[in-house]
């Protein structure tokens, strides 16, 4: 059967209107709205997070080790960072929270410098910071 057959037994299929072209404007510029505001929100959320980046760890003796860390804030927060040691096995083996109050901060960059002695309860092979946050 053809079309014709079709639509002269069971009528003409009705025609689907085309969408108004300021549909499709609206459509884009609702998009472009949404995408700016999901970077926006990305890049603000982090903006007053402390962070924390290791410069370097010692191993004093099986069980104690001492790790020199980074920690990046606003000068008048304070913040804690957990500390955690790791034996060859990737188990930790220690872990500490510190505590950096506010501090004067000369350079004007928020960088903090601290070091921490920790002790662990079998030997690590690495010490690192695992996350800082807001008191």
């Amino acid at each position: 059967m053809t079309d014709t057959h079709l639509s002269t037994r069971y009528g003409a299929k009705p025609q689907r209107r085309p969408l108004p072209q300021y549909f499709w404007y609206v459509l884009t510029a609702c998009a472009v709205l949404a995408g700016v505001a999901f970077v926006f929100w990305v890049q603000s959320a982090d903006s007053d997070q402390p962070s924390g980046r290791d410069v370097g760890f010692e191993l004093t003796s099986s069980d104690e080790v001492q790790l020199t860390f980074e920690v990046s804030k606003r000068a008048e927060d304070t913040a804690i960072c957990a500390i955690k040691a790791l034996n060859t096995a990737g188990a930790p083996v220690g872990w500490k929270e510190v505590a950096i109050g506010p501090y004067a901060d000369d350079q004007g960059n928020g960088i903090s410098v601290q070091t921490v002695h920790l002790r662990v309860l079998g030997e690590a092979t690495t010490v690192t910071v695992d996350t800082c946050w807001k008191a």
